[in-house]
């Protein structure tokens, strides 16, 4: 429930920008766009008469910003050293349209979510960023913070985690993969994301 929350968050509108003058980081900057965009396509009217619509938004506008091969390869953990190159690549493929439609289904449960921006912290290193917010979920009994994880490879800044209440989804899927992984090697793993994604 919780990795869904972090996938709601993303779509939840903004209850109160901070001042372009504080805002001090670019891959702040990142987060914040990408929630804007979302504001804009869950009030356009073709995102309740089209499904598709918000999905090709997902697919365009916020799935560029998340380093999927960084993303995969934590997830996957120890395996990912022993896997082949197409076995690397077919995972990346279908964790990320395994992530497309997670966070699809996660706008189905919108309803009003609103989220805060907190003032950016510079980190220890300057090749990562963490962008922390407040997430307001109305059937929670206070706000659950969720902070974005990002890091720059010389180029733009990319999402390699999401945390809700210090819960990483990376880890929490690492498990889940495991299981699968010890089932049946690398190969059921992507035999199980590919019949997930049908």
């Amino acid at each position: 429930m919780k990795l869904i929350r972090a996938l709601v968050a993303t779509t939840a509108l903004i209850t109160a920008f901070l001042p372009m003058s504080l805002l001090a980081h670019p891959a702040q900057d990142l987060v914040e766009q990408m929630t804007e965009t979302f504001i804009n396509a869950l009030e356009n009217p073709e995102a309740k008469s089209d499904k598709a619509f918000i999905r090709n938004v997902v697919d365009q506008k916020v799935l560029p910003h998340i380093d999927f091969d960084s993303m995969t390869k934590l997830t996957v953990g120890k395996a990912w050293k022993t896997a082949t190159k197409d076995q690397r690549t077919n995972l990346v493929t279908e964790f990320r349209d395994f992530l497309l439609n997670t966070y699809t289904k996660a706008l189905d449960e919108y309803s009003g979510q609103t989220m805060e921006f907190l003032p950016y912290t510079e980190g220890k290193r300057n090749d990562r960023a963490e962008v922390k917010t407040l997430f307001n979920d109305q059937a929670a009994s206070s706000y659950i913070p969720v902070d974005y994880k990002l890091h720059n490879k010389e180029g733009p800044w990319m999402i390699y985690d999401i945390r809700v209440e210090q819960v990483s989804l990376v880890l929490g899927y690492r498990s889940e993969f495991a299981s699968q992984i010890q089932k049946g090697g690398v190969d059921g793993l992507i035999k199980a994301l590919k019949q997930k994604n049908k």
